[in-house]
């Protein structure tokens, strides 16, 4: 288990919900007796765990049963009366007393307790004199505030590691309990999809894929424990690409390995050959494959042991075994060879699984006719969108292949299909016999499309201009070449045209593609996506989502690529909510099932989250991206995503992993040599100078992106101005104000907010600078209405500290206060820890307060603080003088009075100061 003794705590927010009310409901004193019950492995005392954090201060008492100690009779409760305050219990199980006793004594003792949670876990593994006295006491507590968790595994899953051994169960009567008036069932299911990939960047697996995640559930059922061994010891790349059952995690089959044992020797073999026809397996195929004519009674046997079921409504000629654990670990507790003769014996009795016995019995061998049976099915499996596996199928069909035509065709066909899926690392291995290959328009595509995804742009531009111009002169080196080359080929051209920020060429082959057309619902999917990447950063968002206006529905012919630039667009375009659910729902549709062809995908959900201020998110979003793009050696992807990988580090201050996003960026981007690539890098170092207050490498960074970047959609970052900026904080005046105007006259026009907002707070740095304090404020307050509107907390947060400057340099101290703790409190609720300390340095530079209450408010009198408050309540001066026997002008002196101490002039900036969070 590499010295894991318990998974870490993911999700789960049902579950504490639950716990949360029952807790909620003993308070009140109706006593809860609340069952805690799922398979092992599930996380079921880490859910406890972690719901006693939710109430610190409540008294909890814990104990624990033990399958080793099943004899030793009340050692449950001996642990239970160590931890109550008065020895009464522990003498009374001193003199052996009666189940019946005890239990009347031990709800004595919780109903005397003022808020008491009893916890014991693994209850199924207690003594039986402790749990029937347990049973007893919790039948008789009624008004008390206590809450007793029985944590337990489900039936048929405890089952010890000795065969014969009886079943740890809990006692029945725990089941008309927990659906009693007071009592409560929670059960605990494996983990969803999405939270696997939590867990999976938790415990150090940054390469897991939306369909690895999916695969790893089929084989889990989402158990934690079990998800982490397999993530430990299976290599990644056979969870994102395999196909067939995951070898069974070592740790967790013991039991089942013993139990096997226990069976009769034919039973074991009439079970190892079900393993091999699948998890679910028809009786007549068992009896065909194993050659037992009466297989009832081994599976009758294997049924016993926990290994099998039957299938209810077959009339006993369906059987699967009872989890996939179980299966993993059989059909891989048989030799190679049994198996692959077993695989052969199976692929004779035809059926849907007969193409893939076959090809496991093949043992690497060359068989045309299954070569081209594998390949059917791998075209067929591309056109339903199932894009690994179909990988998988057509990878077997090349190898499959003796050396020939055919063969090349098939091996162009699989590295495609490769590279479509996402797994670079395996077609690369195929890189040289596709170069060797003779020449044409179909080879000069894969070559192109595969020295693209490895990051040498240049050479994939000069092959795919090659094989367009021979697609368009209708030149085709086999009969297997696709109809839609050109579709293929135009797509992969436009995303060239991107990375290379060339308008025309980004538009113009995006275009084509679309025009093309393909009867290939994934072919069409990505040409769409080039398209309308293409068209936003020529400056046409509009006209791009306007085309994508039905991708989130089934059906779309934008396919789920679509769906992934919509929300791409949706984030360049300054709608945050929408850009967030569609790429949420793309990887989610990924977990399901579908393609997630496009890698970026996660990586830029990780920028929604960093631009929304939600910093934990951004950080597991880009982990998994990039760790998705290493595993699957998608160099291209390499710069892009370590700098949007940085973004969220600086701004939490860890820099050591800041840096080191940075670093990989720089190293990366000049080896694939784009100018988006190149952009980046430079965006990466620029967001570490910029969290850090580091001007003079902000502005180092600043002439990088600006010679790289000159994209026609300003929304792509959030840098804005960013040459701008640096050197208005330089006091660079002239030259700050010449570099805006150029920005200003390319960029302002689009109406993106967020440029607006950029702009407006870069002239509000300018004005500072030359001493403009008031209309620094002005163009400020314009940049923090935009920030507000767009949803950027951080960005907001660095707005009120410019403004902060401004407010102190105009002797406005009190505002000047404010300002800064509502930016240190943006800082602190989104986890932005670099910018709290740039607040904090602030502070101390203008020796202002953050801590305690705002200085300004303590210089008020009594009367002066009533006033106050009644104006926060909306009261007109004349009410106010009413409510307070006073004259109207004398309300109107007080006011005056306070306006000077809090450094405001209306009752408009007043209310601003009280709205301040802080206060």
């Amino acid at each position: 288990m590499h010295g894991r003794t318990s998974p870490l705590f993911i999700g789960r927010k049902r579950e504490l919900d639950f716990l949360g009310e029952a807790w909620g409901e003993a308070r009140r004193r109706d006593a809860r007796i609340v069952g805690v019950r799922g398979a092992p492995g599930i996380g079921k005392t880490e859910l406890v765990e972690r719901f006693l954090r939710t109430v610190p201060g409540v008294r909890t008492i814990r104990a624990f049963g033990d399958e080793d100690a099943l004899a030793h009779p009340w050692g449950v409760l001996e642990q239970i009366a160590e931890q109550l305050p008065t020895p009464a219990l522990a003498r009374t199980l001193e003199g052996q007393a009666e189940a019946a006793f005890i239990g009347q004594a031990l709800a004595a003792e919780f109903a005397a307790a003022d808020a008491l949670i009893v916890v014991v876990d693994d209850a199924h593994c207690g003594d039986r004199q402790s749990m029937a006295a347990l049973r007893l006491a919790a039948r008789r507590l009624r008004n008390a505030q206590v809450m007793l968790l029985v944590v337990h595994q489900a039936p048929g899953y405890a089952t010890g590691a000795v065969p014969d051994a009886p079943r740890l169960e809990l006692h029945e009567g725990w089941a008309r309990i927990f659906d009693s008036a007071q009592g409560r069932l929670l059960q605990v299911e494996g983990l969803p999809t999405d939270d696997l990939m939590r867990l999976a960047v938790a415990t150090g697996h940054d390469g897991l894929t939306p369909s690895g995640a999916r695969r790893l559930h089929e084989h889990t059922d989402g158990n934690a424990l079990h998800s982490i061994l397999l993530l430990d010891q299976v290599e990644m790349h056979s969870i994102n690409f395999g196909n067939g059952p995951l070898p069974a995690p070592r740790g967790m089959t013991q039991a089942v390995v013993a139990r096997l044992a226990s069976c009769d020797r034919r039973t074991r073999e009439v079970v190892g050959a079900a393993a091999v026809l699948g998890r679910r397996f028809g009786l007549a195929d068992l009896r065909a494959l194993s050659g037992v004519a009466d297989a009832t009674t081994p599976l009758t046997e294997a049924v016993g042991a926990g290994l099998v079921k039957e299938i209810p409504g077959t009339a006993g000629q369906e059987f699967a075994f009872t989890t996939l654990l179980v299966w993993d670990r059989i059909y891989y507790d048989s030799s190679v060879e049994r198996r692959r003769a077993l695989h052969r014996s199976a692929a004779l009795l035809g059926g849907p699984g007969a193409l893939w016995h076959g090809i496991a019995a093949s043992g690497g061998g060359t068989d045309g006719e299954l070569a081209a049976l594998a390949q059917e099915e791998a075209r067929s499996l591309l056109s339903r969108g199932r894009l690994p596996l179909a990988a998988v199928y057509a990878r077997h069909a090349a190898e499959l292949t003796p050396p020939g035509p055919d063969r090349v065709a098939r091996l162009l066909t699989a590295v495609e299909t490769l590279l479509v899926s996402g797994d670079a690392t395996v077609a690369r291995r195929y890189e040289s016999e596709i170069l060797a290959a003779p020449r044409g328009p179909w080879r000069d595509y894969v070559a192109g499309y595969q020295a693209l995804i490895s990051g040498r742009v240049a050479e994939a531009k000069l092959l795919l201009v090659q094989a367009l111009g021979a697609a368009g002169r209708g030149r085709a080196e086999s009969s297997h070449a696709p109809t839609d080359l050109r579709a293929r080929v135009a797509a992969q051209l436009a995303i060239i045209g991107v990375v290379e920020i060339s308008y025309p060429e980004m538009v113009e082959y995006g275009t084509a593609a679309v025009a093309a057309g393909s009867h290939e619902p994934w072919v069409r999917a990505f040409a769409w996506f080039a398209q309308s990447l293409g068209w936003t950063l020529a400056g046409r968002a509009e006209e791009a989502l306007a085309s994508l206006a039905d991708a989130d529905l089934p059906g779309s012919v934008a396919g789920l690529d679509g769906l992934v630039a919509r929300g791409m667009i949706r984030l360049w375009t300054d709608d945050l909510e929408g850009a967030s659910a569609d790429l949420r729902d793309s990887v989610a549709r990924a977990t399901r099932g579908e393609a997630l062809r496009v890698g970026q995908a996660l990586g830029f959900l990780g920028e929604v989250e960093f631009r929304r201020g939600r910093l934990d998110d951004a950080v597991r979003f880009t982990r998994l991206a990039v760790g998705d793009a290493e595993e699957n050696e998608r160099v291209w992807d390499y710069a892009l995503l370590h700098s949007l990988a940085c973004f969220p580090r600086a701004a939490r201050g860890e820099w050591d992993r800041a840096r080191e996003h940075a670093r990989q960026a720089a190293e990366w981007a000049p080896i694939v040599e784009s100018r988006v690539s190149l952009a980046y890098a430079a965006g990466a170092r620029a967001a570490i100078a910029q969290a850090q207050g580091d001007v003079q490498r902000l502005l180092s960074a600043a002439e990088a992106i600006e010679l790289h970047y000159d994209s026609l959609e300003p929304g792509t970052h959030l840098f804005g101005p960013i040459g701008a900026d640096a050197l208005s904080q330089l006091g660079r005046i002239e030259e700050a104000e010449a570099s805006l105007g150029l920005f200003s006259d390319r960029a302002a026009s689009s109406g993106r907010r967020s440029t607006l907002m950029s702009i407006a707070r870069v002239r509000g740095q300018i004005a500072a600078a030359r001493g403009d304090h008031a209309g620094a404020v002005r163009e400020c307050e314009e940049a923090l209405a935009l920030a507000r509107e767009v949803g950027l907390p951080i960005e907001a947060g660095r707005i009120d500290l410019v403004m902060t400057r401004s407010q102190h340099a105009r002797g406005r101290h009190a505002e000047a206060e404010r300002l800064l703790r509502r930016a240190l409190v943006a800082f602190n609720r989104t986890g932005a820890a670099a910018f709290a300390a740039l607040a904090l340095k602030t502070a101390g530079e203008l020796r202002l307060s953050v801590d305690g209450p705002n200085a300004a408010f303590g210089s008020l009198t009594g009367a002066e603080r009533e006033v106050v408050a009644m104006v926060g309540e909306g009261m007109t001066t004349r009410q106010i003088a009413q409510k307070r026997s006073v004259a109207i002008s004398t309300v109107e002196t007080q006011l005056n009075r306070i306006y000077a101490k809090l450094n405001v002039t209306n009752r408009i900036e007043l209310r601003a100061v009280l709205a301040d969070p802080d206060e």
